[in-house]
């Protein structure tokens, strides 16, 4: 019992610490107007959207770029866009098809933030660039097909969703984002890529200036 008492007073002292500094880390977060930063992060990319895909084993890439945010109305909300690269792709087997594709996509996202003391929430669209592309196709005997990038979709857009933590100039965030352009771009291929469509989780570390 007395633990418990004395973890119940450790917890409301922290939340009283808490709650004393959060008008001091929301002007930080707010002052000085618009501000730019830096963004790096862990991307776990996959594809979906097609019932005939299986064994869809995702890739883990990275991500990183510039942001800029732009505080609206009493600062508590912000639009923050952001340019990015970002390595995207996976595995899977449809049919009798064995895929493995890889993307690196120069991509736009335009969020609408909405931070309360250390907390952010964001959504938005994004669009995206198909810099650069790898992969490899094989059939059912594993005989590898050949692979042209050019019959891939150059072009994506989307949306994402996220929450994240911020102290000060450093935010911690956790985003899920989805594409809605298949990335298939030539009905040659549909036996190979059909309807797949990107689908991403980003765990990203962000400085603000």
């Amino acid at each position: 019992m007395k633990t418990k008492r004395i973890a119940l007073r450790n917890l409301l002292l922290v939340l009283c610490l808490l709650g004393m500094a959060m008008p001091t880390l929301q002007a930080q977060m707010t002052e000085g107007g618009v501000r730019f930063g830096l963004k790096i992060g862990l991307n776990g990319a996959n594809l979906y959207d097609d019932a005939k895909a299986e064994d869809r084993d995702g890739r883990i890439g990275f991500t990183g770029g510039i942001f800029t945010k732009i505080p609206l109305g009493n600062g508590m909300l912000s639009l923050r866009p952001e340019l990015l690269l970002a390595t995207k792709g996976a595995k899977y087997q449809r049919d009798s098809f064995i895929s493995s594709l890889k993307f690196a996509y120069i991509e736009l996202p335009v969020s609408l933030e909405f931070n309360l003391a250390l907390l952010n929430l964001h959504g938005g669209l994004h669009a995206s660039y198909l810099a650069n592309s790898s992969g490899q196709f094989k059939d059912g005997q594993g005989n590898p097909i050949g692979f042209n990038n050019e019959t891939l979709q150059k072009l994506d857009f989307g949306w994402h969703v996220g929450a994240g933590i911020d102290f000060g100039n450093i935010g911690v965030h956790f985003r899920l984002s989805r594409g809605l352009k298949d990335v298939g771009d030539d009905p040659s291929i549909d036996d190979l890529v059909g309807s797949l469509k990107n689908a991403a989780w980003t765990l990203s570390v962000a400085y603000g200036f």
